[in-house]
């Protein structure tokens, strides 16, 4: 048995008893762990207030017993709770959504650093900015090439030619890229999207996260890449996320 200490995010709770929750944490140097939460759902003289609130950044000490694989939270100590997110709904659907993808998408104690700095940077960047959906679009899509699920999108998946000079474009989940208009006539499936479109996708996924808040992009090119991300990310979970349904670009 041993006590660890790391950066945390809460992506989701249940509860447990009537004074302790299950709560799912997205930490930098863990991984997704399930933690039992034993007293945080009080608010007495005793405990004082120690409810562990979703979408929040903690620094967290839990107790690893071996083999289990539900930890014990033994304290969290708030960094930030994101407080311009839970005042703009806009935001907090988009966050929401976030947290979801990284719930779905990620292993139990599977570490990925790099990954969960940019979760972080997604946070505080929408939690800041003015144009939160920049910053929603980019997460998907470095989400998508950190965990290497990134599809081909600087070029015809069959011939090889670039959509750079291209009208439209076939993206297909299934063929794992884009196509051009001669190479779709055979594929049953799949969305056309701008061509405009999916060459500023892959600006999104190059540009340095810390530059996003200078990217401005019009609000119909953001629907035309979030209809690509939203069915190719569907194909891949099988299933269409809960909270999607609530994200807008308008």
């Amino acid at each position: 048995m041993s006590v660890l200490k790391t950066e945390a995010i809460t992506l989701g709770r249940t509860d447990y008893s009537d004074s302790s929750q299950i709560i799912v944490f997205y930490t930098r140097d863990y991984g997704k762990i399930h933690t039992i939460a034993k007293g945080f759902k009080r608010n007495s003289r005793k405990y004082g207030t120690k409810t562990i609130d979703l979408l929040t950044c903690y620094q967290i000490l839990f107790i690893k017993k071996e083999h289990s694989s539900l930890y014990t939270l033994t304290e969290a100590i708030l960094l930030n709770n994101y407080q311009p997110v839970r005042n703009d709904l806009d935001k907090y659907y988009k966050v929401s959504y976030i947290a979801e993808l990284v719930k779905e998408f990620t292993e139990e104690n599977d570490t990925n650093k790099p990954f969960f700095d940019i979760f972080l940077d997604t946070l505080t960047g929408i939690s800041n900015s003015t144009n939160s959906a920049v910053w929603l679009l980019s997460f998907e899509l470095k989400m998508l090439k950190v965990l290497g699920y990134l599809p081909e999108l600087r070029s015809c998946i069959n011939c090889k030619n670039s959509i750079q000079l291209m009208r439209e474009v076939l993206f297909s989940a299934k063929e794992g890229g884009v196509l051009c208009e001669l190479c779709q006539s055979n594929i049953q499936n799949g969305v056309v999207v701008p061509a405009g479109a999916v060459v500023i996708a892959n600006k999104l996924v190059d540009i340095n996260i810390h530059r996003l808040e200078r990217v401005k992009i019009q609000s119909p090119i953001c629907i035309e890449i979030e209809k690509m991300l939203r069915y190719y990310i569907t194909y891949i979970l099988s299933k269409e996320t809960n909270s999607c349904k609530y994200v807008t670009f308008r």
